[in-house]
């Protein structure tokens, strides 16, 4: 029975010392009733957790009668401490291009003046990430707003953190040939696929509708390569490399426009529905607006990647 209520306990702690990182001084504080509806504890455990955090000295709180309780101080550093969140550990696609070496100078240059430690893991394929996030091998993982959705549909224990606003994660795809004088997919063709990479895998299958052609399964950062080896006909690549690259030799057409598309451009940072602090921690401690200047100071040669 003990062990049971100290693991209660634990969580309660975890769960609310996770919600109060997001307010500051002079906010209310939650209601017993309210912490109890979210997390689905008791009151006793409520109280339990608050007069720890208390005791702590994570939080003052004061009573303004009819108004409710609030915030009159809070230690942060504390509160990540209680919600085991000294320390945090994501992945994010292969950092190929300026865009993608912003998003994660952004997140280490903000979480580091926080003193917070981020690890970040290359991982291709946005399926891939969300697996390792929803297990629990990462924190958090950075796909597009578009595979985001896509994955939600289905699982309800993925929530998007943080969304970063359109062309932070790429500028857009383009249509790549291996001949010279080919400008739309024909019937016959060999088309790359990712079937890893939930943005390459729609894209192309939109392309490819009603089309006689032959799919085949090829990670998509070796596109460049089975193109030019003749391995396939066409397929579908970001056009962020292509430019900083300087892929001259390539015969690419732009894809015709489509509402998912800017979806498909926008950074997000997804986690588990578990993991409150890490939704916590971004929304505390990430700025957009300062995330898109890093990008663009990356992307411009005047700030030098670090991640």
């Amino acid at each position: 029975m003990s062990e049971l209520f100290f693991k209660k306990k634990g969580i309660a702690i975890e769960k609310i010392a996770s919600e109060l990182y997001l307010l500051n001084i002079n906010d209310r504080l939650p209601t017993m009733k309210e912490f109890q509806e979210s997390y689905h504890l008791s009151r006793g455990t409520v109280q339990n957790a608050l007069s720890f955090l208390k005791n702590e000295e994570a939080i003052k709180i004061k009573s303004r009668g009819h108004l409710g309780t609030y915030i009159e101080g809070i230690d942060y550093k504390k509160l990540q401490t209680f919600a085991n969140a000294q320390r945090i550990v994501g992945t994010m696609p292969l950092p190929y291009s300026k865009l993608y070496e912003g998003l994660a100078t952004g997140l280490y240059t903000m979480f580091n003046d926080q003193n917070i430690k981020l690890n970040l893991a290359f991982i291709r394929g946005a399926k891939e990430r969300i697996e390792a996030s929803e297990n629990g091998t990462y924190d958090f993982a950075v796909i597009s707003r578009f595979a985001a959705e896509e994955e939600m549909k289905k699982n309800p224990n993925i929530t998007i953190a943080l969304a970063f606003g359109a062309n932070t994660y790429l500028s857009k795809h383009i249509l790549i040939f291996s001949e010279k004088n080919k400008h739309e997919i024909e019937d016959g063709m060999k088309v790359g696929i990712d079937a890893d990479s939930l943005d390459h895998y729609y894209l192309t299958k939109d392309l490819v509708e009603n089309k006689n052609i032959t799919l085949v399964n090829y990670p998509a950062n070796q596109l460049i390569h089975a193109i030019r080896e003749n391995e396939i006909d066409a397929g579908v690549w970001n056009y962020d490399e292509i430019l900083e690259k300087g892929y001259t030799d390539l015969n690419y057409v732009d894809i015709p426009v489509k509402d998912y598309h800017e979806k498909i451009s926008e950074a997000v940072i997804v986690c588990s529905r578990e993991r409150l602090m890490v939704e916590s921690l971004f929304k505390k401690n990430i700025s957009i607006e300062k995330m898109h200047d890093i990008q663009n100071k990356v992307k411009a040669g005047e700030l030098v990647p670090r991640f």
